[in-house]
């Protein structure tokens, strides 16, 4: 016979400071900065890095966004 009691909504959570982002990697620190980033192949790249995933990076270069997945990159750099 099922059970047809209802269960209580949980109640929500509480709405006060928002803790930083804490990255697995060191993605923080160069957030929002220009950056040399070097591939696999050789490529290095240059641009502006925006936002920084668990799986990908986003750099503008040229005025153009390019998402580029972090197995592939060997080094990103400052500057």
């Amino acid at each position: 016979m099922p059970n047809n009691t209802l269960q209580p909504k949980p109640l929500p959570k509480p709405q006060g400071k928002q803790r930083p982002t804490k990255h697995s990697d060191f993605s923080e620190e160069y957030v929002n900065h220009i950056v040399a980033v070097t591939l696999i192949n050789g490529t290095v790249l240059r641009g502006l890095l925006v936002e920084a995933r668990r799986f990908w990076v986003k750099i503008i270069i040229d005025g153009r966004p390019h998402y580029i997945n972090k197995a592939h990159i060997v080094e990103v750099t400052l500057g």
